[in-house]
């Protein structure tokens, strides 16, 4: 291994370039004036004060007492030992000094507008999001579903949150009724949350967008991308929540229950195409 990749390994220690340099310089000897490491290590005499004081306090160096300062290279296993012990108490207190922020640190962020809690979700975590907001909702939950879906319904799962006391109000648009992948499974979702008096599903043409309302308190909306692809705001603020529980009740009463829906609706189309 050459010099240059010796103060390259070095380096990764802490050590500046200059510092390397005069370690390796003074490696081998045993009382060596500032001159000498000079000519060695090629280090400018203007930077090499500087190196050797540094080393010294590193541990990679020792003043050797004299009439003039003297230098030796402290050997690089004990160097090591003296570097990790540097370390471990920096460590050390580094986390002391954490633990006592963390004791000062506010608490975690509220509702209020700049909270932040805002998160901004990539597209192939949304599905995650989405299961994670089913399973945090304890009161209320509001879903408008723009077609195609990113979920299919899941019955089940609905039926789990009506049992926990969760009221739960979807609306779809009317293309998922004719989207041959989903459109049984809708269908049958529908029926089910219909007949229940906490739940309710209804479909209308268009929706604006896809969103979610969680417990009054908390919002998720579909961001969509020049590229084609989509990203989820998730945002912790009743206010906005209250805002778009507003606007979802506005598309709940022009919506439409299965029922009260033409029969051309229901007609499969190839691929889920809409009308």
């Amino acid at each position: 291994m050459n010099r240059d990749e010796w103060i390259q390994k070095l380096k990764k220690m802490g050590l500046s370039g200059y510092e390397a340099q005069v370690y390796l310089a003074l490696l081998g000897e045993t009382r060596a004036p500032a001159s000498r490491v000079v000519r060695k290590s090629g280090v400018p005499q203007s930077k090499v004060y500087g190196a050797l004081s540094s080393l010294v306090d590193r541990g990679f160096a020792e003043q050797v007492l004299g009439d003039v300062k003297l230098y030796r290279g402290i050997p690089p296993q004990q160097a090591f030992e003296n570097y990790k012990r540097k370390v471990e108490d920096s460590l050390t207190d580094a986390q002391s000094d954490m633990v006592t922020l963390s004791e000062l640190a506010p608490e975690s962020p509220g509702d209020d507008p700049g909270s932040l809690g805002i998160r901004l979700v990539r597209s192939n975590q949304v599905s995650t999001v989405v299961l994670e907001a089913l399973d945090s909702a304890e009161e209320e939950l509001l879903i408008s579903a723009k077609s195609p879906l990113v979920l299919p319904p899941d019955t089940d799962s609905d039926l789990r949150l009506i049992k926990r006391g969760v009221k739960l109000r979807t609306i779809m648009e009317t293309d998922t009724l004719r989207d041959p992948e989903v459109a049984a499974e809708v269908e049958r979702n529908a029926g089910v949350m219909n007949a229940d008096k906490t739940a309710a599903v209804r479909f209308t043409r268009n929706l604006p967008l896809r969103f979610m309302v969680i417990d009054r308190k908390m919002v998720m909306i579909e961001l969509k991308e020049e590229d084609g692809s989509v990203m989820g705001l998730v945002i912790p603020n009743r206010g906005l929540a209250e805002n778009m529980r507003l606007l979802f009740q506005t598309l709940w009463n022009t919506a439409h229950t299965l029922d009260a829906l033409p029969e051309r609706f229901r007609e499969p189309v190839a691929g889920g195409t809409g009308q």
